[in-house]
């Protein structure tokens, strides 16, 4: 029980984490910092095409929040299984538009910021919150089915 409500914690300040990553600097444009949500104009710039996986993934990237309070309110609420789902799909879109804009080769007017580092890292945690909140108790039993270390 104490294992579920630390995992549940856990994944809740990985979420909020990765959530303020998205309003952080990720690129600057000249003297002017971006947020995720103002780099679709830059999607060429970086080298991502619009039409490639990544390109779809920046576009789509204002579901973000809806999808880390998603994640974070099924963990709290509903069974494993949504919970799991969910924050598998937010984890893999999130955290590789993440990685995709960090690696995004440096352009000459376009300089990669932390943005990414800090969504990522909170994603991290987000993962390993819905892990141990999610790991299932095995209960120790004797090979003759009696209770572990005592009289039955």
């Amino acid at each position: 029980m104490q294992r579920n409500l630390i995992g549940r914690v856990l994944a809740t300040v990985g979420a909020t984490v990765a959530l303020v990553g998205t309003f952080m600097p990720w690129l600057r444009s000249g003297t002017r910092d971006r947020n995720s949500y103002e780099i679709f104009s830059l999607v060429d710039r970086l080298g991502i095409s619009q039409s490639s996986l990544v390109g779809w993934g920046v576009r789509l990237w204002p579901i973000v929040p809806f999808l880390l309070v998603l994640t974070v309110s099924l963990l709290w609420i509903a069974p494993r299984a949504p919970a799991v789902a969910v924050a598998a799909i937010t984890v893999v879109f999130a955290g590789g538009v993440s990685i995709a804009v960090y690696r995004a080769p440096a352009r000459s007017l376009v300089a990669i910021e932390n943005g990414p580092v800090v969504t990522f890292c909170g994603l991290a945690l987000l993962t390993a919150g819905v892990v141990l909140s999610c790991a299932r108790n095995r209960a120790i039993r004797e090979p003759d089915g009696g209770s572990p270390g005592g009289r039955s």
